[in-house]
């Protein structure tokens, strides 16, 4: 890849990963809506993510960007202009997101609720082992009652389509539910370093550099 080094400063590079964590969130609810699985390491590196509310970086709070990896080849898929296969409810998930992000910062006491559930939560599992069968039980369990207490309560729910027959297993719902609490978590990331709407429009390329470099050079920190 040819890429502009300049372009790609530390901000370029967080909003990249942030996007990657959005983008395998949602593909996680995909796999499950429509297909009643998903990548289990896929998902558990983006639930990670809300046990690391405190990090130096956005690298830092997936554990290097390797751990991105189907997000961002997803996301250099959606971006590159020059492939035709496209998923436009791959894209209404991610409006539906940031809409949803916008209406939570307008509901202060939702906000701080969810702030404090996050911060307990990786008070509770940060040092536990969460590729123990049992224990990412439970963290799905809490990760799902977060989310119900919090932005389900929000005006616009978020509308997941996909087969009924995976979709209605409680099981099911519960994974769909905190695949979408970790898009938030990428969400909040997102604005965080940076990233509004308008870079969709104005510095798609300049993202699309730094998801390519990305996956040609993993990073840890």
């Amino acid at each position: 890849m040819t890429s502009n080094q300049s372009n790609l400063n530390q901000s370029t590079i967080d909003q990249a990963i942030a996007l990657a964590g959005i983008t395998q969130s949602i593909r996680v609810v995909q796999h499950i809506a429509w297909k009643g699985q998903t990548n289990e390491t896929d998902f558990k590196a983006v639930i990670a993510s809300l046990l690391k509310i405190e990090s130096s970086s956005a690298i830092s709070v997936y554990n290097g960007s390797f751990e991105l990896s189907t997000g961002l080849r997803t996301l250099k898929q959606q971006l590159d202009t020059t492939t035709t296969d496209k998923d436009p409810e791959f894209v209404g998930l991610v409006i539906n997101l940031l809409t949803l992000h916008k209406q939570l910062t307008r509901q202060p006491k939702i906000m701080e609720q969810l702030g404090q559930s996050i911060e307990n939560l990786a008070g509770e599992f940060s040092n536990q082992d969460i590729y123990d069968d049992e224990v990412f039980q439970q963290l799905l369990a809490r990760c799902s009652q977060i989310y119900k207490n919090t932005l389900s309560k929000l005006p616009n729910r978020i509308q997941v389509k996909g087969e009924p027959k995976h979709l209605k297993p409680d099981a099911n719902q519960q994974k769909v539910r905190c695949a979408l609490l970790c898009a938030m978590r990428s969400v909040f990331l997102w604005r965080q370093s940076g990233g509004t709407r308008w870079h969709f429009l104005f510095k798609k390329k300049t993202i699309l550099e730094a998801v390519e470099n990305l996956l040609s050079q993993p990073r840890k920190e």
